[in-house]
């Protein structure tokens, strides 16, 4: 994976944590790794009172086998308090990582892959799922990730569930295959009933992955759930 080459700047200078909690899990979950991350897109808002990041973190490789590497990060300030929250999450694509920034308003266009940054979608049909797990809303939540290395193949696990209850194959799974040679990624979407039918079928993958038999309909962009200091430690 390539990268931007740069750490990030968080522009909190002159602003101090709203609370010890706050101070104590943004040590945690950030600042502790900062100097290992590198910004893979960023927007901050005209007023400077909202930042967006997503941030590839290098030191996953010395933590727990398959962690997430990309961090989606949100700085909320409070320019007459001059004070600062944030949320953050894991998350295993770049897709999902700019799905729950644009939930906390974030617009889609200016947190774009950046040229130069990670390897290229393979075909239109990567495409097309990128920008529709972008677009997804809140619509799935992550159940499980495992991010593979090696050379020259990497693969990238996710599986996904859908809140609604009433839809059929509520879990899906996808699949992110990239190849370091060409540099390019290839994604895959499977539909199960339950977790263990997705888990099986990756652990056999001896018939063909099973296809989504019907598309959800769009649905409005849901509100973030206010400043937060979320749990959460994604590529």
């Amino acid at each position: 994976m390539s990268f931007s080459g740069y750490q990030p700047a968080f522009r909190l200078g002159g602003y101090q944590p709203a609370s010890a909690r706050v101070a104590a899990e943004f040590d945690d979950r950030i600042a502790i790794h900062e100097s290992e991350m590198n910004t893979l897109a960023q927007h901050h808002t005209p007023d400077g009172r909202h930042s967006f990041f997503i941030l590839h973190d290098t030191s996953t490789i010395y933590g727990l086998p398959g962690e997430a590497q990309l961090v989606a990060l949100h700085i909320t300030r409070d320019a007459e308090a001059r004070t600062f929250t944030f949320d953050s999450e894991r998350l295993p694509l770049y897709a999902l990582a700019q799905s729950w920034l644009v939930q906390r308003h974030c617009p889609a266009s200016t947190i774009s892959r950046p040229e130069g940054s990670g390897t290229d979608p393979a075909d239109e049909m990567t495409v097309a799922l990128e920008q529709r797990f972008r677009d997804h809303d809140n619509k799935f939540s992550l159940v499980m990730s495992y991010s593979g290395e090696g050379y020259p193949t990497q693969e990238t696990v996710v599986l996904l569930k859908t809140a609604d209850r009433t839809l059929p194959q509520r879990y899906r799974l996808l699949l992110e295959t990239t190849d370091l040679r060409t540099f390019t990624h290839q994604l895959r979407e499977g539909a199960f009933d339950t977790a263990d039918a997705a888990l099986a079928w990756l652990d056999d993958r001896s018939t063909p992955m099973p296809k989504p038999r019907t598309t959800a309909s769009p649905q409005s962009p849901a509100k973030p759930v206010g400043p937060a200091t979320a749990p959460g430690r994604t590529r």
